[in-house]
Parts: C-alpha cells; sequence; structure tokens
C-alpha cells in the first residue's frame, strides 16, 4: 500500500468531499489506520513503551506516559473472564492505568523501554491472590509488596539485546543499514517498520503506530554504535 494522497467522504445522496490526506491530523490518521484504510503514521520522537511477552511466543507494544518511571503492578480480575490491570508510576503524577485484554496469566515478561537507554524488565509470577464475594484479584507483579523483584540492568539489557539484535538481523537481510534506514523519508521507514513488526512478530495493543515507534527506538540505538546502547 502505497502512501495515502487524498480523503474522500461520500454522502448518502451523493455529494463528495476531498481534502488532502496530509492535512488530516496524527491522530486521525492512527484511527484510520486501525479501520484498514491507511497505513499507520511514525510517532512522535521521545516515547516511551512495554513490551508484554507471553508464554506461547507472542508480543504485544504499548505506547505509555513518556514521564514513566517504572512498573506499579501487573494484576487480573476473575469475574466471567480474567482482564488484566496494567499500573505505571508516573514522575510528578498519579499512576497510570492500562487494561490487558489477552490472557494476561500468561503473560511471562514486561520490558519497559525508552529513548533514555534504561530498559526494565518486570518478570511475571503469581504470588498473591485476593478473593472478595465473586471477584477474584490474581497479583503477578506489585512494587509495594516484598516478595515481587524487578529483574536487575543486566538481565534487562539482556533481554532487550535480543531484541536489538534480532532487529538488526532483519535489517541485514534486506540489505540495509540503521543509519540509512533513518534518513529515509516517512512512507519508506514505515513500510520497513511494517515489514520488521512482521518479522519479529511484533503486534500493537492499541494501535500499530506503537509497534513503530518501538521499533524506531531500536534502530536509532543501532545507528548510534551497539557500545552506546546501555
Amino acid at each position: 500500500m502505497n502512501g495515502a494522497k487524498r480523503i474522500i467522504v461520500e454522502y448518502g445522496d451523493g455529494v463528495r468531499r476531498e481534502a488532502d490526506f496530509e492535512k488530516l491530523s496524527k491522530q486521525g490518521q492512527v484511527e484510520l489506520s486501525v479501520l484498514g484504510l491507511c497505513e499507520a503514521p511514525l510517532p512522535e520522537t521521545g516515547k516511551k513503551y512495554a513490551l508484554f511477552r507471553w508464554k506461547d511466543g507472542w508480543n504485544e507494544v504499548l505506547a505509555v506516559n513518556e514521564k514513566a518511571k517504572e512498573v506499579l503492578r501487573f494484576y487480573s480480575i476473575e469475574r466471567m473472564e480474567d482482564i488484566g490491570r496494567f499500573s505505571l508510576e508516573i514522575e510528578g503524577g498519579n499512576p497510570d492505568l492500562y487494561i490487558v485484554k489477552r490472557n494476561p496469566d500468561q503473560v511471562k515478561e514486561i520490558l519497559l523501554v525508552g529513548s533514555e537507554n534504561n530498559t526494565q524488565s518486570y518478570v511475571m509470577e503469581e504470588k498473591a491472590t485476593i478473593r472478595e464475594g465473586g471477584k477474584v484479584e490474581h497479583f503477578y507483579y506489585d512494587k509495594t509488596k516484598p516478595n515481587f523483584k524487578r529483574e536487575d540492568a543486566s538481565a534487562a539489557s539482556e533481554s532487550y539485546d535480543a531484541i536489538v539484535n534480532a532487529v538488526e538481523g532483519e535489517l541485514k537481510k534486506a540489505g540495509l543499514d540503521a543509519s540509512e534506514l533513518l534518513a529515509k523519508d516517512e512512507d519508506e521507514r514505515a513500510k520497513t517498520y511494517k515489514a520488521l513488526s512482521r518479522a519479529l512478530s511484533l503486534y500493537g495493543m492499541q494501535s500499530q503506530q506503537d509497534v513503530y515507534g518501538f521499533i524506531q527506538i531500536a534502530i536509532e540505538k543501532l545507528a548510534a554504535g551497539v557500545e552506546d546502547i546501555y
């Protein structure tokens, strides 16, 4: 799919209105991409992402608040079905809460990744259960409880290293260099990021744009030089 050029709205009486696609806001482009009408635009730089890794090999990326300091807790509430709750501690603000719909009890690791090179890794393991009436809460990580611990920096680096190395491997297969890729225009980069997301089995929890942003951080680290990544 080539880059979109025009957006056309057709009314019930046959009247059509058109506008240049580039006049649409980034958020509007994201919403159209969710409907499959265009490619997801590349996100603004400086964002932070959480990578959820499931035991069955499934991976989902979620864009989070760029001021997120660390994971506060991850737990699920069991009623008719299990719904995961992912909470982040925010610097200078109240915690952010996100919903995780896919098998929260099968998440094995959460990586918190940003451009500032302080990747954090959290291994999920159920260590607390609270029953209240017809509700059961399963806790897989809780910063406030001493029996839950964050992985040390070396373990986090090793986990993220594997992803960065996988990105580099796919770029080499395509005959691409990280610096050269970053110099390409947005449409060309988006096409490559889409191919990389498929090769690496990365999916957006809310938007494909989140995956592209996550991949771009890895590519920026490669372009900066492996020795400067951590």
